[in-house]
């Protein structure tokens, strides 16, 4: 039996040391993946790339601080719930529920976020997403616009993406071309849903603006800015996304914020002589930028229009084939982060083994010392 013992702390130990060694040093190992080199910048945190040697594959990890999540109020920002509304727990375990239901969100056009590691000791809590190879599909301001025809194919795969998102009633908030990466296939995928914000109501309005300026909408910059809501807000900015496709940058540009504000709210939208692009392309741009939210186009009706599906013969899916409702269960928020072990509690543990008691070795009363086993 004391053998056993000694084997099970040991290896517990040895387990755990890796472990620490893991998340005190993030150029090496965290559990079972080994951090190579930073590869980007997202909301709220760095990306590194990561590779799982249990399956022998690349992932993307972000790296986030939990302080700046709570502060934040979660990774995608709830609308308070209402008088009628349940309030939960902890703000902790409120990002936890956010992270069941990002997790869940499974779709070919949304980056699968694969799972979570949180260090209850440290600041640090990991998200580990699939690896999209190829990046993101441009960079703006280019010269290196992208053809009609692809564009098209990315504009409908971002689209998918999107109406899965409303559908599960989640607002971006921040579509552009850096936040839609490519995978190997060449498939659009939306990424980066750090000021994303999930409404309790599909009605709802979106509390606070967020996301990058020149892609914000009107009623966005707005002084008088009041009842946004936020399925127009992510139409505007693919439309804006749309253009930079092909022109190569975004269609209000401005270095000063004011001057850029008073263009989104003032100035006619402009298409360039070249490069040439179908009258069609241009009308659904100029539906989606609409500066009334009121009047711009909505998703069904750029689903179905004539640039969109090649003038009927390429028609896209059904919102009923493309989206399916995401619930997330309690048992989904408890497994929705893998807790990684302190090097300290395994060697409490094998203290406690080892004495085979299992009372805190490292207390001791006043008047007796150790406390007896």
């Amino acid at each position: 039996m004391e053998k056993d013992l000694s084997e099970i702390s040991n290896k517990l130990v040895e387990a755990t040391i890796a472990a620490s060694n893991s998340t005190t040093d993030e150029s090496r190992h965290l559990n079972q993946y080994h951090l190579r080199e930073e590869i980007g910048q997202g909301s709220y945190g760095m990306v590194k790339l990561a590779y799982n040697e249990a399956d022998q594959s690349y992932y993307a990890m972000k790296i986030l601080s939990k302080k700046k999540l709570l502060r934040k109020a979660g990774l995608i920002g709830r609308l308070p719930p209402s008088k009628r509304g349940k309030a939960r727990s902890t703000p902790l375990n409120n990002v936890y529920q956010e992270i069941a239901l990002l997790k869940k969100l499974d779709h070919p056009n949304i980056v699968k976020l694969v799972e979570v590691l949180d260090d209850p000791g440290q600041d640090k809590l990991y998200m580990v997403f699939e690896l999209m190879a190829k990046g993101e599909v441009m960079e703006i301001p280019t010269t290196d616009t992208l053809s009609e025809n692809l564009a098209k194919s990315y504009f409908r795969d971002s689209i998918l993406g999107l109406e899965y998102l409303h559908f599960q009633k989640i607002i971006h908030r921040d579509i552009k071309p850096s936040n839609l990466l490519l995978d190997d296939q060449g498939r659009v995928k939306i990424a980066d849903l750090g000021v994303s914000q999930e409404l309790l109501n599909a009605d709802d309005q979106v509390s606070s603006t967020a996301g990058t300026p020149a892609f914000h909408s009107p009623e966005a910059v707005s002084p008088q800015r009041t009842n946004i809501q936020g399925k127009p807000l992510d139409i505007w900015a693919m439309g804006a996304t749309l253009y930079c496709f092909l022109y190569g940058n975004v269609p209000f540009d401005n270095a000063n914020m004011m001057d850029l504000h008073r263009q989104i709210l003032n100035d006619p939208l402009v298409f360039p002589s070249s490069p040439s692009i179908e009258k069609s392309c241009q009308d659904l741009i100029s539906k989606m930028m609409i500066k009334d939210p009121s009047q711009r186009i909505a998703m069904q009706d750029i689903k179905t229009h004539p640039w969109v599906t090649c003038g009927g013969n390429n028609p896209m899916v059904s919102r009923a084939e493309n989206c399916h409702k995401v619930t997330v269960t309690e048992e989904d928020i408890k497994d929705s982060v893998k807790h990684i072990p302190r090097l300290e509690a395994l060697i409490l543990v094998k203290s406690m083994l080892k004495r085979k008691s299992f009372r805190n070795p490292l207390l001791t009363t006043p008047s007796t010392g150790p406390n007896p086993t």
